[in-house]
């Protein structure tokens, strides 16, 4: 198996607390500094310097949303795409809920999927710390969502299912995260993550990492994460060539680590896949990315009147959801 160059870092494996890193990467996708380490002993892929509460904070709040989606207020096309989303998560996730189960999103964006649960019926709530988005989710969507981030909330039961969407991934201390995500869960609540595949990957050679996301998860690493925060696997949500990683978790009495032997291996068998001609040469990759220009190109030129329509239905959910006197239902 091929070494890497050894990581002089010394803070602790946020999963299995080793202290022996690789380095894999010394640039970001735009070929900015950033290294990018592997944990020796669990697999588990992350920066080599794990940025601080503060220095997150001032990222989110200068750059993140103009570098990563540039845009301050979402556009039409970004709304119509996540409504898209919204409605597939509540497909994804109703059998596994009843009826009057509460909904809480971390994270929560536009706050389509908030919108989406609510219209399904369920009772829904998020929280979303940029102002940009979580304006749009309250005033246009009529969500209702708070600007908030997860340590503003106080550690008790309020949901049967709470949210991670492609956020975990963002967290500098997602054990801790999770652990605090466990004690807003009812005793035999559902926790559901979703983040991009490392195991996949997700993206080519030379774009996988960048400094939003501090770590990389493989099937291996999340599971083993969840189970040593407090949860048990209930479901695998995506198959093996999924972009994307999707597990339901459920609240566990107790917390339990177990370390996957073949996890370091398969983290490394995944980056080490493909090279640049190798991943953009397959023909799934070709054929997906034909569709994709394609679904892109048609969602821009409807994007303004599935903007308008959504907007309609969000008006008219809030009017009837006001009229059932459901406290669990109002709108923001």
């Amino acid at each position: 198996m091929e070494r890497w160059i050894q990581s002089p870092r010394r803070d602790p494996c946020n999963l299995c607390r080793g202290e022996q890193f690789q380095q894999l990467s010394l640039l970001d996708r735009k070929s900015r500094e950033l290294v990018t380490v592997v944990c020796e002993q669990c697999g588990l892929v992350s920066h080599e310097h794990i940025p601080s509460d503060r220095e997150l904070e001032e990222y989110y709040f200068r750059q993140y949303r103009q570098e990563y989606h540039q845009e301050y207020m979402p556009s039409a096309y970004r709304v119509v795409r996540e409504w898209k989303r919204g409605r597939q998560l509540v497909e994804r996730l109703q059998p596994f809920l009843e009826s009057s189960d509460r909904v809480l999103e971390i994270g929560s964006g536009i706050g389509c999927t908030v919108k989406q649960f609510e219209l399904a019926g369920f009772p829904s709530s998020g929280i979303e710390p940029g102002d940009g988005f979580c304006r749009f989710s309250r005033e246009r969507l009529h969500a209702q969502v708070r600007q908030n981030s997860l340590a503003d909330l106080i550690r008790k039961p309020e949901a049967e299912l709470v949210m991670l969407v492609h956020v975990l991934e963002h967290l500098n201390n997602p054990q801790q995260a999770l652990q605090h995500m466990r004690e807003l869960l009812t005793d035999s609540g559902r926790l559901y993550v979703e983040v991009p595949n490392f195991g996949l990957p997700h993206a080519a050679p030379g774009k996988l990492f960048h400094f939003a996301h501090i770590y990389n998860f493989t099937a291996a690493t999340l599971k083993m994460l969840g189970r040593s925060s407090g949860f048990e696997v209930e479901a695998e949500l995506s198959s093996k060539t999924d972009r994307n990683l999707r597990i339901l978790f459920r609240r566990s009495a107790t917390a339990e680590w177990n370390l996957d032997s073949e996890s370091y291996r398969n983290s490394i068998k995944a980056f080490t896949r493909y090279n640049m001609w190798s991943y953009h040469l397959r023909w799934s990759y070709l054929s997906e990315r034909l569709k994709t220009v394609w679904r892109h190109r048609r969602e821009r030129w409807q994007a303004a009147s599935g903007l308008a329509r959504l907007e309609q239905a969000c008006v008219a959910g809030k009017k009837e959801i006001q009229g059932t006197g459901s406290d669990g239902l109002q709108a923001a």
